[in-house]
């Protein structure tokens, strides 16, 4: 007897929380997984500062993940803010996107949990270009984060890591998959 297939996934990231968040989200979904990551960093901006570059540059590494790689599924995971709106001036919250797209290229998205940025840095983060990272030590008095944890665990008193937020929208963004027949994913 044959062992089952294992379901091949290509990430645009080689960013290891990214990695790890996505391979657990797939492997609570379809079992065991192979996952290739594929180096997308050249096809971003570094700091997506709105909603609309955040989920563009979610799309954007899924798709060039799938082009490359050629897997059954690839995923793009980007993280950036979100404005809150009109009535909530000033208040941004820090967030991931997930896409993924299948191998008969259906689409999907998904998102994580939010967490506030004060206003300050997000000025700084307009101004300088630069990813949010760079403000750890300002952020949280700390100079050096692990990739696992990111900015969020320090912030959320050690209650949720950068791995966790990834693991999330991947899961989200899977969805449509679990649900195939709702979704029109048949």
């Amino acid at each position: 007897m044959r062992p089952a297939r294992r379901t091949r996934v290509a990430i645009g990231s080689t960013n290891p929380a990214k990695m790890k968040g996505t391979r657990l989200a797939f492997s609570r979904t379809f079992g065991p997984v192979v996952l290739k990551a594929v180096d997308t960093t050249a096809l971003v901006r570094s700091q997506p500062l709105t909603l609309e570059e955040t989920v563009e540059g979610a799309q954007e590494r899924a798709i060039f993940a799938l082009e490359f790689a050629r897997p059954d599924y690839a995923v793009g995971v980007e993280a950036g803010l979100m404005e809150l709106g009109k009535g909530w001036p000033g208040h941004h919250l820090n967030l991931q996107v997930a896409a993924i797209v299948d191998s008969a290229g259906r689409l999907s998205f998904g998102c994580s949990s939010g967490f506030p940025i004060p206003g300050r840095f997000v000025e700084k983060l307009r101004k300088r270009g630069e990813e949010l990272d760079a403000f750890t030590h300002e952020l949280v008095g700390a100079g050096n984060v692990r990739e696992e944890e990111g900015i969020v665990y320090r912030l959320s008193g050690r209650r949720l890591s950068r791995l966790e937020m990834t693991e999330q929208c991947v899961s989200m963004a899977l969805i449509p998959w679990i649900n195939a027949k709702l979704y029109g994913f048949t």
